[in-house]
C-alpha cells in the first residue's frame, strides 16, 4: 500500500517560496492542455496512451522536458480514476436495462475494456461443445475474434454520454497538489547530523534551468515510525512529492511510502457495522453503541452552518465565495473523519474473544433525520468517502476482511425471526417486532441483520432492482422458516406465538401488500 504523510515547510526564505508558487500556474495551463488533448483523443475512439504527451512532445508555459513529463504522468492518473468511475456508472445503467442477457454481457465487456467511443471493435469468443460460443480472453486457444454490432456501439457511446453527466471529465485548470516524479524533485536526508529540527531535504526543478532549489522538510515523528517499519519489512520511500499551495498561500508537502500489507487475519470473528446514527455514530452486531457524542457535536455545527448559511442569503453571498463557510466546512470534515477512524481503530484492537477477523457493512451513506439539508449533504459525502478509505485501510494495515452487504430493509428486519414492517421500528431509536415481540436498540438490530446477511448471494446492486431483489430473498427465507406447520406438529414449537395470524413481509402501502401471506396453526 502506498500512503502520503504531510510534512511542514515553515523554514522556507521568500525567494524559494516564489520559485514554488511560480510552478503552480504554469503545471496548471499545462495539464488544462494535455489533459483536453488526451480526452479528445478518447472520444474520438482511441485509447489511453502509455505516455501522455502532446504532439511532437510540443512544450508549453515554460515547462522542461522533464517537467512536461510529469504533467502527462498526472494527466494519465486522473483519467484513469475516471475511467474507472464511469466503468461503474455504465455497469449500473446496464444492469438496470431491460436488454437481453447477451446484449448486457456484450455491453458489460465494451464497458470493461473502456471501449465506449470505439468505431469497431472485436471480442474474442470459444465455441462449446454444443456449438454455443461463451466470451474468453485473447490468449484462450482457438478463440474466435467476432465483431460488436454497430448498434451495441451506438448504444454504449448513449450510455456513456448519459454518465459523463454525472461524471463530468476531470478540470485539472485549478489543481492545488502538484504530483512531483524523482525526476523533478528527490527527497534526501540531511548530510549533516547538526540539526534534528529538519528530517528531509528536497530538491525540487524550478522554472530557472538548471536552478533547482532545496526545501528543509520539519521532521515528523509519525512519518519516521512508520518510515522505520516500512524499511525493516521491505517497503520503503517512493519517489513521489506532493507539493500542495492553501488557500493562505502557504505551502506544504507530503512524502509516500510504500508498505507492505499486513496479511489477512485467520482467528477472531465477524461482526456487523450499522451506522444508522439514531443514538450513536455507530452500532456492532456485539451490542455496542459508539459515538455518542458526535451526533451533539454535529448539531452544534448544523446550527452555525444554517446560521451562516442563512446570513449569507440574506446579503446574496454565495456560500462558495465565503472563506468563513469554507472553514467551517473543513472543521465538520476533519471531526467527522477523526471520529470514523478512532472508532474503526478500537475496533481492529480487540483481542482476545473481541478479536474481529471480518467486518460486515451495508451499503448505504451517511444521513441523520435531525439536520438540516445543507448538514446532511455535507455530512453524506464526507462519511461515506471517509468510510471507504478507513475499510480500505483496515484492510491494509490489520488484515481485517471486509464485505458489503445489500442495504434495503435492514431497518425493518427483526434480528430474530427476519419479519420484516415498516412498523417494526415505530421511532428511530426503538424496534419492536410485531411477529416475535422482540425488543432492542434499532440499530443493534440492524447492525446485526447486516452480519446475518453475509453469506447471501449478493443482488444487482442497482437502485430498484436491489430493493426487489432483496424483498423477494427475504420473503423466500420467511416462508422457509415460519411456513404452515406440518400436521402433527406441536403448537408453537416453530417459535411464532399464537395470537398473531398472519404476517406481512412488504408493508410499503399501510401494512398491506399482494406478499401477505397467512400463517394457520392448527
Amino acid at each position: 500500500m502506498k500512503r502520503a504523510y504531510p510534512h511542514t515547510l515553515n523554514a522556507v526564505n521568500d525567494t524559494k517560496r516564489d520559485c514554488l508558487l511560480a510552478l503552480f500556474p504554469a503545471f496548471r495551463t499545462a495539464l488544462k492542455t494535455v489533459l483536453a488533448h488526451e480526452a479528445r483523443h478518447l472520444q474520438q475512439g482511441g485509447t489511453l496512451h502509455r505516455y501522455v504527451q502532446l504532439p511532437d512532445k510540443r512544450r508549453v508555459a515554460g515547462l522542461s522536458a522533464r517537467q512536461m513529463k510529469t504533467v502527462g504522468n498526472m494527466v494519465r492518473n486522473a483519467l484513469l480514476s475516471w475511467q474507472a468511475l464511469l466503468e461503474r456508472d455504465v455497469r449500473a445503467v446496464v444492469n438496470g436495462s431491460t436488454l437481453t442477457d447477451w446484449e448486457r454481457m456484450v455491453l458489460h465487456r465494451v464497458n470493461t475494456r473502456h471501449a465506449w467511443w470505439a468505431n469497431d471493435l472485436c471480442l474474442p469468443w470459444a465455441e462449446n461443445g454444443d456449438g454455443e460460443l461463451r466470451p474468453c480472453t485473447m490468449r484462450t486457444r482457438g478463440m474466435l475474434l467476432l465483431p460488436v454490432p454497430a448498434y451495441l456501439l451506438k448504444l454504449s457511446r448513449r450510455i456513456v454520454k448519459h454518465a459523463i453527466t454525472r461524471t463530468p471529465i476531470p478540470d485539472l485548470s485549478h489543481v492545488r497538489t502538484l504530483v512531483l516524479d524523482a525526476i523533478i524533485a528527490k527527497p534526501e536526508r540531511p548530510h549533516t547530523g547538526g540539526s534534528e529540527r529538519f528530517g528531509w531535504w528536497i530538491r525540487i526543478a524550478t522554472l530557472a534551468k538548471g536552478k533547482p532549489v532545496l526545501i528543509p522538510v520539519d521532521r515528523n515523528e509519525h512519518f519516521e515510525q512508520h518510515y522505520a517499519h516500512a524499511i525493516s519489512h521491505g517497503g520503503g520511500l517512493c519517489g513521489v512529492v506532493q507539493l500542495t499551495q492553501h488557500d493562505d498561500g502557504t505551502l506544504s508537502c507530503a512524502l509516500v511510502l510504500d508498505q507492505p500489507d499486513a496479511p489477512l487475519r485467520t482467528d477472531g470473528k465477524p461482526l456487523g457495522i450499522d451506522y444508522g446514527m439514531a443514538d450513536a455514530l455507530m452500532a456492532d452486531s456485539d451490542g455496542n453503541l459508539m459515538g455518542h457524542a458526535m451526533l451533539a457535536t454535529l448539531k452544534r455545527y448544523d446550527l452555525r452552518l444554517t446560521q451562516l448559511g442563512a446570513w449569507l442569503q440574506r446579503r446574496h453571498i454565495k456560500p462558495s465565495t465565503n472563506r468563513e463557510y469554507h472553514r467551517l466546512q473543513h472543521r465538520i470534515r476533519a471531526y467527522v473523519t477523526n471520529e470514523i477512524g478512532r472508532i474503526l481503530n478500537r475496533i481492529a484492537a480487540r483481542h482476545g474473544d473481541r478479536k474481529v477477523r471480518e467486518l460486515i457493512v451495508e451499503r448505504l451513506d451517511f444521513r441523520y433525520g435531525g439536520m438540516s439539508p445543507r448538514m446532511n449533504r455535507l455530512v453524506t459525502r464526507i462519511g461515506r468517502a471517509v468510510f471507504k478509505q478507513r475499510l480500505a485501510a483496515l484492510t491494509e494495515n490489520h488484515g481485517i476482511t471486509v464485505h458489503d452487504v445489500p442495504a434495503p430493509y435492514t431497518s425493518q428486519e427483526c434480528s430474530g425471526c427476519g419479519y420484516v414492517s415498516r412498523r417494526n421500528r415505530p421511532s428511530r431509536a426503538r424496534f419492536t417486532c410485531r411477529f416475535c415481540h422482540k425488543k432492542q436498540h434499532a440499530d443493534i438490530n440492524a447492525a446485526r441483520v447486516i452480519m446475518s446477511r453475509r453469506s447471501w448471494q449478493q443482488p444487482d446492486d442497482t437502485g430498484p432492482a436491489s430493493r426487489r431483489n432483496t424483498l423477494r430473498l427475504l420473503d423466500e427465507r420467511f416462508r422457509q422458516r415460519w411456513n404452515t406447520p406440518t400436521q402433527g406438529a406441536v403448537m408453537d414449537v416453530t417459535g411464532a406465538p399464537c395470537g398473531i395470524r398472519t404476517a406481512t413481509t412488504n408493508e410499503e402501502n399501510a401494512g398491506t401488500s399482494s406478499r401477505c401471506h397467512e400463517l394457520t396453526h392448527n
